[in-house]
């Protein structure tokens, strides 16, 4: 992280964050570090209430302040890992806290997250896979670049801009995504 610098977490002493995403401030995914027991205090507090002093925002401080809602915690997913013991700094845990769509797409609803790296991403072809996997309609690659374009200018497809990285969302509206592909290819604009 060249010209990033960790964050703080506020709720929670001992833990930085190096990158974040939100979709209208709902947690998409975030990276944290800190010690193991700081890690594990603020995963058991995910689950808790508010009046048992459970989390359910996050505020990060420092060059970038930011407030993540973190809205039902079944929502999310969690990887960590460890540092190797011999490091510098002791028994450091790095956990990925990520909405399940980043993992799975959720294929009833068509919904779907793909995090990517800021300017290194072409949502036309980076994101294909997943808008031909979550459609409920067959699609042909040659019509790529046509839906594509029309999910961006339908707001279906979307980039959320955040810390250190960014995601793509789509969701396919069932009704309205049938009707622009029947008119598309009744116009002959997509070719069977």
């Amino acid at each position: 992280m060249n010209e990033h610098q960790l964050l703080t977490l506020e709720s929670v002493y001992g833990i930085f964050c190096d990158a974040w995403v939100d979709d209208e401030e709902m947690l998409v995914f975030a990276s944290f570090w800190g010690r193991d027991t700081a890690i594990q205090e603020f995963l058991a507090r995910l689950t808790l209430s508010n009046h048992e002093n459970g989390i359910n925002q996050l505020y990060l401080v420092g060059i970038a302040p930011k407030t993540l809602r973190i809205g039902n915690p079944e929502r999310l997913d969690k990887l960590t890992g460890r540092m190797p013991k011999t490091n510098l700094f002791g028994d450091i845990v790095q956990l990925w806290l990520f909405d399940k769509k980043v993992r799975e797409p959720d294929f009833a609803n068509r919904k779907a997250y793909m995090l990517v790296q800021p300017d290194h991403f072409d949502p036309v072809h980076d994101f294909w896979g997943t808008v031909k996997s979550v459609s409920h309609l067959p699609l042909l690659d040659s019509w790529q670049k046509i839906l594509t374009d029309l999910a961006r200018t339908e707001g279906w497809l979307k980039v959320h801009q955040g810390y250190a990285l960014n995601a793509l969302s789509i969701e396919l509206p069932e009704q309205a995504w049938e009707e622009h592909l029947t008119r598309l290819i009744q116009s002959s604009a997509l070719l069977v």
